[in-house]
């Protein structure tokens, strides 16, 4: 639905839009003069929340978040119904004490308890106590009921004081406001310093209750805390006396520094002994090698002299000049090594044999010695390393213990500093919430706002009507418009033609009147622009048809048909709709035997029945035809002039309309293919063309039947008719979608029956 469509359906219910505001603007103003004076008075908190005049017992600051959530929370506790019962009693109280109460008690008919003047005075001392006790009704208890009772009768319960209370939080300052509004001024001014005094004094109690709680629990935790650090502090003085210590960390330095020298002096006394041992092996094998070698010198000189003496035997034996430089060489050698012989023979070596076996007693000595040292040096190590270990283990032990002293001390002092916190927060508490304004009384009502509330009825009333106006048009998926019909189908649209009011219609005054109503008027305009279309489309023969039943094709056949007679055109109307033939029986006469379309030859006749005949309401629109037009002598069987006269029995007949003739048809449920079977309608429908300008066929439905597809070969254009109030559905789809398929023969649609009110010339 477009927007224009909307604008146009707002239009037409111009009336409701003005009239359904107007009344409540009626009923608004009614109300707002019969309500009573209301009187505000306004109270305040200050929070010291955003303020830093307050006793602090810490120098943390407050986040935005952190302080949000502290005015949520008070203005939560302010609406409880702790706070508000409190309220509650006040405003009883007052009432029921002074001469001049506020409200006067009203039994509530609803109500299974009955409360007297006894119960009054009765329930003033029980007032009292549950607001010094700080104490909320309980509806089980059958007397805090009756309490409860009360405070309904004088509308002082917690549903009729929330209802006209309200709390903020002022901007984003430090204040909270506390508003009432009653019929009273003393009252509303009563009830907010109420709100704000019984807050202060609960909420303080409160905080008292909590920190003695607080306080008495950190002060037990203090002394277990404080006897756990006396229990560590004895256990390790017990054990310093016990081990004798002192000062374990400088002797254990002490002796670390000990077995540190004894180390080095271990590492030198061993390299002195491999030193030592090195030196003996090497003197000992200078011994043992010393005798050997001599043994080997001498046995290798022998062997020299004994060689020397056969080479100088042999070159003797030659007895040759040459050979005598040679054996005096050879003599020379001998010589030599018979001297060295003679010298190691001596002893010359014995001398250096003594010093090393000297040397070597020596190096044993201090090997002993320096090997003495070595365990010496062991045994006092060992000693001291067993010292040091001893040390540990009681050093390990002692910082256990001084450990198990100090977290147990360090508990104690945080512990007390929770407890002396708490005592101090005891001490100043609730000293930042106070109230800063006190609520006056008010000696001006407040504005009844009378008009504003007219206004937002009249807005509200216009709004809720457009809106189920709209929804209403949303709702109706009918056709109603011929661009909606353009949009569902798909098929070029030649017009509309509008619903005209059905009784006395008359289609020759229609055109002859000269002053028609709008109505009328636009039925001839419409008419017109369809014969214009039928003349422009240069064909002769058209078969009109619908999807459903019910459209009104016989109507606008009929009227087309008409139409063009006034421009002088001969029309002839074939009913071929054998299964309403509502044309037959709308322009054939009542009486006589006519020559009817039906299954056979076109020779036979067949009498109308009286019943089935003329004097029928038009389907589409319910109009009569003229019945004094019916009476012309060409009804009696005469023909017009395309019959031959001396065929008073021709299957045409002449209608009412001068220039529109009609070819009937008996009815029944055969198909057009089965009644024209062994004919040549197509001859027939091509001598008859050149006899008329105009031929109308009329289809059945083509939801329902297929003769409209049977009949389509006999025409040159197809007209299709839908009604204004249909709803397409799923066989109308399917229709639409083999009209598209016959292209070229199909002229367009016309929407019949088209509201009044949708049209738009």
């Amino acid at each position: 639905m477009d927007f224009l469509a909307i604008l146009k359906a707002l239009r037409r219910k111009l009336l409701v839009l003005i009239s359904i505001p107007l009344l409540t603007v009626g009923c608004a103003f009614l109300f707002t003069s019969t309500m009573d004076k209301k009187y505000k008075s306004t109270a305040q908190i200050a929070t010291g929340f955003t303020t830093d005049d307050a006793v602090k017992l810490n120098d943390g600051s407050s986040n935005p978040f952190e302080i949000s959530t502290n005015f949520t929370n008070i203005i939560e506790s302010m609406n409880s119904i702790p706070v508000l019962s409190l309220v509650s009693y006040r405003l009883v109280l007052h009432d029921i004490e002074e001469p001049n109460p506020f409200r006067n008690f009203k039994s509530r008919k609803d109500s299974e308890i009955v409360i007297d003047d006894e119960k009054l005075k009765w329930s003033k001392d029980q007032f009292k106590k549950k607001l010094n006790d700080f104490e909320t009704l309980n509806s089980v208890d059958q007397e805090d009921r009756v309490l409860y009772e009360i405070l309904r009768g004088f509308e002082y319960d917690y549903e009729s004081i929330i209802k006209k209370l309200w709390i903020r939080r002022v901007s984003t300052s430090d204040f909270i406001s506390v508003d009432f509004i009653s019929e009273n001024s003393f009252l509303s001014a009563l009830a907010v310093n109420a709100v704000c005094e019984e807050f202060i004094r609960y909420n303080k109690a409160l905080k008292v209750d909590r920190s003695s709680e607080s306080i008495e629990f950190l002060e037990s935790l203090m002394s277990e805390k404080k006897k756990v650090l006396d229990e560590r502090t004895s256990m390790l003085n017990q054990f310093k006396v016990s081990n004798n210590v002192f000062n374990y960390g400088a002797e254990s330095e002490s002796k670390i520094s000990l077995i540190a020298d004894y180390e080095m002096n271990k590492e030198s006394e061993n390299k002195k002994i491999n030193g030592l041992e090195l030196s003996l092996t090497s003197i000992e094998s200078k011994i043992l090698g010393y005798g050997k070698l001599n043994q080997q010198e001498i046995v290798q000189v022998n062997q020299r002299i004994i060689d020397l003496r056969r080479k100088i035997s042999d070159l003797n034996s030659q007895s040759s000049d040459a050979n005598k430089i040679e054996i005096n060489k050879l003599r020379d050698e001998l010589q030599l090594e018979v001297s060295r012989l003679e010298s190691i023979n001596k002893g010359q070596a014995a001398d250096e044999l003594k010093e090393l076996e000297k040397e070597r007693d020596q190096l044993k000595l201090e090997l002993k010695i320096a090997q003495s040292n070595l365990i010496a040096i062991e045994q006092s190590l060992r000693k001291m390393k067993y010292d040091v270990s001893g040390f540990a283990t009681k050093e390990a032990t002692l910082a256990d213990l001084e450990r198990n002293v100090q977290f147990a001390s360090e508990d104690y002092s945080s512990v007390q500093d929770k407890y002396n916190t708490a005592k101090n927060k005891a001490l100043v508490i609730g000293s930042s919430i106070r109230q800063s304004l006190r609520g006056q009384p008010s000696y001006e009502a407040e504005p009844s706002k009378a008009l504003l509330l007219m206004a937002l009825a009249g807005i509200g009333s216009f709004a809720l009507c457009v809106m189920v106006l709209v929804v209403i048009e949303y709702l109706d998926f009918s056709i109603r418009i011929l661009g909606r019909l353009e949009r569902l189908t798909g098929l070029k649209a030649l017009g509309s033609i509008n619903l005209i009011q059905t009784k006395g219609f008359n289609l020759r005054s229609i055109f002859l009147d000269r002053k028609l109503d709008k109505e009328s008027e636009i039925f001839v305009h419409f008419l017109r622009k369809l014969r214009y279309e039928i003349q422009s489309s240069k064909s002769k023969v058209f078969l009109v048809t619908s999807t459903q039943v019910g459209a009104g094709k016989s109507f606008i056949i009929i009227c087309l048909s008409y139409t063009l007679s006034l421009i002088n055109k001969k029309v002839l109307i074939i009913d071929t709709n054998f299964r309403h033939n509502s044309l037959t029986k709308l322009l054939l006469a009542k009486n006589g035997s006519l020559k009817l379309l039906k299954k056979g030859a076109f020779g036979e006749e067949e009498k109308l029945n009286e019943d089935n005949v003329a004097n029928k309401k038009n389907e589409s629109n319910g109009f009569n035809f003229d019945e004094k037009a019916r009476t012309k002598e060409s009804y009696s069987g005469e023909s017009n002039s395309h019959e031959k006269s001396s065929d008073e029995k021709s299957i045409i007949h002449s209608t009412e309309f001068s220039g529109v003739d009609i070819i009937g048809n008996i009815g029944g449920k055969d198909s057009p293919s089965e009644i024209l079977a062994g004919r040549d309608f197509k001859e027939v429908i091509n001598n008859l063309v050149g006899q008329y300008d105009y031929i109308f066929m009329e289809g059945p439905s083509l939801n329902e039947y297929s003769d409209t597809k049977e009949l389509i070969d006999f025409t040159d254009k197809v007209i299709t008719i839908f009604g204004a109030e249909a709803v397409l559905n799923n066989h109308d789809k399917e229709s639409v979608q083999y009209l598209k398929s016959v292209k070229g023969k199909l002229l367009g649609t016309v929407l019949n029956r088209v509201q009044f009110k949708d049209l738009t010339v």
